[in-house]
């Protein structure tokens, strides 16, 4: 299970960036389509809050949804994405205390409660925080702040867990033309026996690419002249 250190370390870093933005830039494209970086940071801010309700949902037995609905997640990102540098700042902070404060107090029996996230995907509350600290680190890279934050920052636990996860997705697939992955110097991961190309690299820049994160110029390609496109994982 992913480690509260390894979510607060990740945490800080967010908080680090956010401390060093400008006012202007707050409302300045994301590296997510039609999303300025606030939209990024007021629903970073409303994951920790609606995580944080799953998890009074392991501890008290009573459910309780992530968000309302949809439509009101949907209207609450466009409202909060408005706010000032400081207001963000501020909220990131709290709503991340809220979720590490509820943590900490699930019993090892709370743990293996089982919640439904927004989706309907059923997990145990334990992986809420393995959740939490992917919503942390990638949605940190779509601020788009050259120089703060790369891959490279991504827990390398965090890289490890989810770079095979995201690879069998693909591979249960269709839609990427690629017959293999392969981490520098490490594991190979078939996604289409049939294909001859491959890409291989770091970890955190596979999985970089892989969430299209990165344009994967740090790739090595094997069997084509270029990297494909990747389609959206999820």
């Amino acid at each position: 299970m992913t480690s509260s250190a390894e979510l607060l370390h990740q945490t800080e870093l967010l908080v680090t960036s956010v401390r060093s933005m400008r006012d202007e830039q707050i409302s300045e494209p994301s590296l997510l389509p039609n999303w300025s970086r606030g939209h990024v940071l007021a629903h970073l801010d409303g994951n920790a809050l609606g995580l944080a309700r799953l998890i009074r949902w392991g501890l008290d037995g009573n459910r309780r949804d992530m968000y309302i609905s949809p439509e009101v997640r949907e209207g609450d990102i466009a409202l909060h994405a408005k706010r000032s540098k400081e207001r963000h700042l501020d909220a990131i902070i709290a709503s991340a205390g809220q979720f590490a404060d509820d943590f900490v107090m699930l019993s090892d029996e709370q743990l293996a409660v089982e919640v439904i996230l927004r989706h309907g995907r059923v997990i145990k509350v334990a992986s809420v925080i393995t959740l939490r600290l992917q919503e942390v680190a990638i949605h940190h890279l779509d601020l788009n702040l050259p120089g703060t934050f790369g891959p490279d920052n991504w827990a390398s636990a965090m890289v490890d867990k989810m770079l095979p996860e995201v690879v069998s997705d693909f591979a249960s697939r269709d839609d990427l033309p690629l017959g293999w992955i392969e981490v520098a110097g490490g594991t190979k991961y078939q996604i289409n026996s049939a294909m001859q190309t491959g890409v291989s690299g770091s970890p955190a820049s596979l999985l970089a690419w892989l969430l299209g994160r990165s344009s994967g110029g740090d790739l090595e390609v094997t069997g084509a002249g270029q990297l494909p496109n990747v389609p959206n994982w999820r």
